[in-house]
């Protein structure tokens, strides 16, 4: 069966919550659930079958194997309660013979502990640090256990039984399905369309037990049917990067090469290196802080950090990517000072003030898409250090958009047609 609203069995599997329906003929209960739910009645008018009521619950433990349909006919009794609950029962039951024939693992990593690529005792640390400290368990398993992705990938595979894709970079997206859906999004919540059409899509997520997050999928895309592919999420962040992103690593390693190199920035001779506001307006100064404004909106980044080092000490540069903060460039210190005059040049803020905190902010284009930086400096005692928030300009979303109901959506268009209401009789008109 598809996981579609469209269908009993589909609603369930997304939804992964259990429903009685007292008759599925009656299209006002339906739409109660869900707008879009149907009762398909070609397989039983085939079978000759007068169907009125059904149970239809999720077979699952910790992710769904399917779907359990109970049928009633017309004259017999309606569905209760007890009838609910025991129908549970049995899916339980269900759930953990299905689990013991399809020799699924009991864990989105045991696999690998199977295999012998790490412990019990490591995965369970892992797993605890990163819930208690925040990261990827996939990247640290790549990291600092030296596990191939396409291992972790077969590990979640046999879990979650669902395929594993793996990141392409010659895979084309479905650009209509990824129509008015913001990249941001995607990004934090760890999944996108990577084939279809609106009548089936296929959806790459990085667990697809979540049911909230499908529901929402359902919800955000608006397809009628959908197909899941599991996938590591630093593969869905490239995905959603396309050509521009690369390798996820390779953008933190060479994205700068040759700039902080001898020559890359440059003193003229007899220049004074106090005097920051004709240091920043070199082109080497103002080259840098271009390529580091592009570059990190490039790679996703919703911060930029430059902060001045200790002593002589060269200073660094960090983006902020998916909560992660990470170095992408060290600036020579005696080049430091100049890189926030540039900023605070292009911010409109008082160069000459080195003391006091400041705030500003400034609007430009970068690749043809209009970036807001909002500016802040900070005096400290190895020199001022400056964090640059990057906001991207944003359109609201279309009302059609926002799955309402048909009637939801009509009244809606309704209310906004009409004039604000006035309260007569007072002296100053107020608004409701």
């Amino acid at each position: 069966m598809p996981f579609s609203t469209t269908s009993l069995a589909g609603y369930v599997a997304l939804s992964q919550r259990a429903i009685v329906i007292k008759n599925v003929l009656d299209s006002d209960e339906l739409v109660d659930i869900h707008p879009r739910l149907q009762f398909d009645s070609s397989f039983t008018e085939a079978k000759g079958w007068k169907v009125k009521s059904q149970i239809v619950v999720p077979i699952k433990d910790e992710i769904l194997l399917g779907v359990m349909q109970l049928i009633n006919f017309e004259g017999d009794r309606e569905f209760t309660k007890t009838d609910l609950k025991h129908a549970l029962m049995v899916s339980q039951m269900l759930a953990k013979q299905f689990r013991s024939s399809l020799q699924s693992t009991q864990g989105p990593y045991d696999y690998l502990v199977q295999k012998g690529k790490i412990t019990a005792v490591e995965l369970e640390e892992l797993e605890n640090k990163t819930s208690l400290y925040g990261g990827s368990v996939t990247r640290t398993l790549m990291e600092e256990y030296s596990v191939e992705a396409d291992m972790i990938g077969k590990s979640l595979e046999y879990y979650y039984r669902v395929p594993y894709m793996k990141y392409d970079s010659d895979h084309e997206l479905p650009m209509d399905l990824l129509d008015n859906i913001g990249i941001s999004y995607l990004r934090s919540n760890l999944w996108l369309p990577v084939a279809g059409d609106k009548e089936e899509a296929v959806i790459l997520i990085n667990d697809p037990s979540d049911y909230q997050r499908i529901m929402e999928i359902q919800g955000v895309v608006n397809a009628r049917n959908y197909v899941f592919r599991v996938g590591l999420p630093e593969h869905i962040i490239q995905f959603l990067r396309g050509d521009e992103g690369g390798d996820y690593e390779e953008g933190f390693d060479d994205i700068f090469s040759g700039l902080d190199d001898e020559g890359g920035i440059e003193l003229e001779e007899g220049d004074d290196d106090d005097d920051d506001e004709s240091l920043a307006a070199t082109s080497a100064i103002i080259q840098l802080v271009n390529r580091i404004i592009t570059e990190s909106d490039r790679l996703g980044a919703s911060d930029i950090h430059i902060e001045p080092g200790k002593d002589n000490a060269p200073g660094g540069v960090r983006i902020r990517v998916d909560g992660i903060c990470r170095e992408i460039i060290k600036v020579p210190k005696e080049h430091c000072a100049a890189l926030i005059a540039r900023i605070k040049v292009m911010s409109r803020l008082n160069i000459a003030e080195r003391r006091l905190p400041q705030d500003g902010k400034c609007k430009l284009k970068v690749r043809g898409k209009k970036l807001e930086l909002r500016v802040a400096t900070m005096p400290t005692v190895q020199g001022e250090s400056a964090v640059l928030r990057i906001l991207a300009a944003g359109s609201a979303m279309p009302l059609d958009k926002l799955n309402m109901t048909p009637r939801n959506h009509e009244t809606t268009v309704e209310l906004s047609a009409h004039p604000p209401w006035v309260i007569p009789g007072s002296r100053t008109n107020r608004l409701w």
